[in-house]
């Protein structure tokens, strides 16, 4: 697919590409646009930690997103990664952003990162975009309207067993202080299903069960681990593709939990029980 059918306005569903779905698409494009051109750069990074670098293009994006958002509602909330203040996700009308999904992929020319943008209010999704920077491919979703890629309906997999599935997961930037307490979890999922894939972004990762490549994704919260910008516009895609996100209790809507688990709905009760019951200590 040439460049320009990659980033031609695409189709949407029927009703979605109006009012917030439009700003979210919109903001969305503006930090993808920033992200795409550093690819060409050397970007300036930092580290936030052990495992955890921040790059200017992270910020740059940032601050695109913020400023289409800010244009179009100036009085919403908007909790981003980069941003020093922190906005409550369970406020009304709290925009919630990553700005780059997988900087380490990023900054080692790794072409699997995303941007994703999602407004929630009062704990409920309601418009979730993940736009993937380097194939072009922007997936949409509204709360009762569906979920699309590139204006295309998108649905989650009929894989109806869990020794059938392919999984994917991420690990905590701790990792390397309870390597153990995560790897006894992947074990346990290993030798339970078909295959198991570590790709780096978590809103990819769940955008990628919405329409059906992978069957189901589980990845740890905790201060280490998913953030709500991670996965907020994710679990809408899923939920509006036909599938189930939860935490590993099975609660919906929680954005700050042990554990996330979001599955095609077939695999769903398994694929939980496994993460919860194999839980690292520091979580419990």
């Amino acid at each position: 697919m040439s460049a320009e059918k990659a980033h031609r306005k695409p189709r949407i569903l029927p009703g979605m590409w109006e009012g917030d779905v439009w700003v979210a698409v919109r903001a969305a494009r503006a930090g993808a646009a920033i992200v795409r051109q550093g690819f060409h750069e050397e970007p300036i990074t930092e580290m936030k930690g052990a495992v955890d670098p921040v790059t200017d293009i992270d910020r740059e994006s940032e601050e695109a997103i913020k400023a289409v958002i800010a244009s179009h509602f100036p009085t919403d909330a908007i909790l981003a990664e980069e941003s020093d203040g922190r906005a409550d996700w369970r406020g009304e009308r709290v925009w919630i952003v990553d700005p780059l999904d997988g900087t380490v992929n990023f900054v080692n020319r790794i072409p699997q990162v995303a941007v994703s943008v999602a407004l929630w209010s009062e704990g409920k999704p309601l418009v979730g975009v993940v736009a993937d920077v380097a194939r072009g491919e922007e997936f949409v979703a509204a709360h009762g309207e569906g979920a699309s890629s590139n204006g295309i309906p998108i649905h989650v997999s009929d894989t109806p067993l869990l020794q059938d599935s392919v999984l994917v997961t991420g690990f905590p930037y701790d990792r390397q202080e309870h390597a153990r307490a995560y790897l006894d979890v992947m074990e346990q999922v290993m030798t339970r299903s078909r295959g198991t894939r570590r790709m780096g972004a978590a809103a990819l990762d769940m955008a990628w069960v919405a329409c059906g490549r992978f069957d189901g994704y589980w990845e740890h919260g905790g201060p280490a681990g998913v953030k709500p910008w991670d996965s907020a516009a994710g679990m809408l895609l899923v939920t509006e593709a036909g599938g189930t996100a939860t935490d590993s209790k099975g609660s919906i809507n929680e954005l700050e939990p042990a554990a996330f688990v979001v599955t095609n709905g077939k695999i769903h009760h398994e694929l939980r029980q496994i993460v919860d019951d194999s839980m690292p200590r520091h979580l419990l």
